[in-house]
């Protein structure tokens, strides 16, 4: 494949010199030209966001975020176990950012090349905003959640008896956490799937999925948010690895890897 930002800096200096010189049929031919590489050079962005390796990085991220909760449970009682679960937290914290390096390297780069974009001021900006809204958000929850934590942690066999009770009826705050948590994933799920949900139509099945079984759960197993999240994060991560892997076979199915051209 040539080089479309050279091939984009000529065809601009092409319509301009057709501009000054009045010739109509050169400025549309050169006006299709770049529109048609307008559309190579977006075709990366395209493939990244219909590939389904989204789906996989934050659903795997899902998985290992609620797999601490069950290693308390399985291992026994020694010094490894925490390190176990900081391990598993650690995975999941990484596991979006690697999932995303390897689509592009392994998948999209094979199949169209890659366009490396300048990342002017508008860009650190949003990533500036990105980073301030998530901190805001999570110390939001934190304060929110203190009470919770204060419970999930007695120090005394008569203040567990007390918590016990509190854990089997979960208060309007853990319902509305944890219908906010389907609601805010099955957003995220839409905007994953912008593209490539007119295509597969089942995947309105996972959305409602995503949406309406964290309560349901909730009420399967009772208890604060604390106590409920885990099997909710477990479901919906389990449901985003699957579409996404699924999503990814049909996306390697359907492109093949190209030979690129010599320039």
């Amino acid at each position: 494949m040539k080089n479309p930002i050279a091939q984009y800096i000529q065809l601009v200096r092409n319509i301009e010199r057709a501009k000054r010189e009045g010739r109509t049929g050169e400025l549309l031919k050169a006006a299709k030209e770049n529109a048609e590489l307008q559309k190579i050079m977006m075709r990366p962005r395209q493939y990244a966001t219909t590939n389904g390796t989204g789906e996989i990085g934050w659903g795997t991220a899902w998985l290992f975020l609620a797999l601490p909760s069950y290693v308390s449970v399985v291992l026994p009682d020694s010094p490894w176990r925490g390190r176990v679960g900081m391990f598993f937290l650690l995975c999941g914290c990484v596991a979006m950012p690697i999932c995303l390096w390897a689509s592009k390297k392994f998948v999209i780069q094979p199949r169209i090349g890659y366009v490396a974009f300048r990342r002017g001021k508008s860009w650190w900006t949003g990533i500036i905003v990105g980073m301030v809204v998530a901190a805001g958000i999570s110390i939001a929850l934190s304060l929110w959640l203190i009470p919770e934590m204060i419970h999930a942690a007695p120090s005394s066999a008569h203040h567990a008896a007390a918590t016990v009770s509190v854990r089997d009826t979960p208060n309007r705050s853990d319902k509305l956490l944890i219908a906010g948590c389907g609601l805010m994933n099955a957003v995220l799920y839409l905007m994953f799937n912008a593209v490539s949900i007119k295509e597969h139509r089942w995947k309105w099945a996972c959305f409602v999925l995503i949406l309406v079984m964290p309560p349901v759960i909730g009420q399967l197993h009772p208890g604060n948010y604390l106590q409920m999240s885990p099997p909710v994060m477990l479901f919906q991560g389990s449901v985003y690895f699957l579409s996404g892997v699924i999503t990814l076979i049909w996306f390697l199915h359907h492109h093949q890897p190209i030979t690129l051209e010599a320039e």
